[in-house]
């Protein structure tokens, strides 16, 4: 038999051990999710006996945490926007930085006194921006892209999850190709933005299992970006806007590319960091 404080502390010395980073966080975030208790309720329960079904499974995640797998896999969801969102590697990991995303399109007031909005989310990837965007404005219809089909069934699992899934429609496709001209109200992405030679020193978790087809943009990272802002203008209605999730070195060749494919009214805001983190300009 082992005490839950014996478990937590050989643990977080295993994985400290293989290099994970903040190790007896991440040994508690398992064992919350896994004992299915708020994480700070286990400094009141250290002296209890874990049960051997769960030591199980803690074998399991710690093994996985161990080899460089990322905790949201491991545990199969994470929160986002306050929301929680299945997680696997069908689908980049929801990160705190997009939810400047979000917020940026929900702070547009221009979109939203239009009536019934329709919404492309492109490079929808785990379906986090769209089902947030549907959480607070029920009003708009939303149209989630993916060249993967993988992270479009993702996608369609949190909708349904979330009780989103009437007011979205999912497509699998290459950016807004097949969008009929100046159908949409708003273009949102968060599309790979990562130069190539970058995504090969990116951290292990990151690199050895998160999707590189969503992380790798190109040898600037700008790739698909500047296919999207071509795209977008044609596709836009007059007065309709554009949201982009950008690297934080990229807001200049951003900006000056929209300015010179006629888009109005850009504007580069920070994320949490202050970081440049979203570009936003009008068609």
């Amino acid at each position: 038999m082992k005490t839950l404080i014996e478990v937590l502390q050989s643990g977080t010395a295993y994985l400290a051990g293989r290099g994970v980073e903040s190790a007896r966080l991440v040994m508690e975030q398992l064992m919350s999710h896994i004992l299915d208790c708020p994480r700070l309720q286990l400094y009141i329960r250290f002296e209890s006996v874990v049960p051997e079904s769960h030591l199980v499974s803690l074998r399991d995640g710690i093994k996985r945490l161990g080899s460089g797998e990322p905790l949201q896999y491991v545990v199969g969801d994470t929160e986002f926007m306050g929301h929680r969102f299945k997680t696997d590697a069908r689908a980049l990991i929801p990160r705190p930085d997009t939810e400047s995303l979000v917020i940026r399109v929900l702070e547009c007031a221009p979109l939203w006194v239009m009536d019934n909005p329709v919404i492309a989310d492109i490079g929808t990837g785990s379906g986090c921006v769209a089902i947030s965007l549907a959480l607070v404005k029920s009003e708009a219809r939303y149209r989630a892209v993916d060249a993967r089909e993988a992270a479009l069934e993702l996608a369609r699992e949190n909708a349904a999850m979330n009780g989103v899934a009437p007011l979205m429609e999912f497509r699998c496709g290459n950016l807004l190709e097949g969008f009929e001209p100046e159908s949409l109200h708003a273009v949102v992405a968060n599309l790979p933005y990562i130069p190539t030679v970058e995504c090969q020193q990116l951290p292990r978790h990151i690199r050895d299992y998160e999707p590189l087809s969503a992380l790798d943009g190109g040898a600037d990272g700008l790739d698909f970006i500047r296919q999207l802002a071509v795209q977008a203008f044609r596709v836009l209605r007059p007065g309709g806007w554009l949201f982009l999730e950008i690297g934080f070195d990229q807001g200049a060749l951003v900006v000056e590319w929209l300015e010179n494919h006629q888009f109005t009214d850009i504007r580069i805001h920070k994320d949490l960091g202050n970081r440049d983190r979203v570009v936003v300009a009008s068609r």
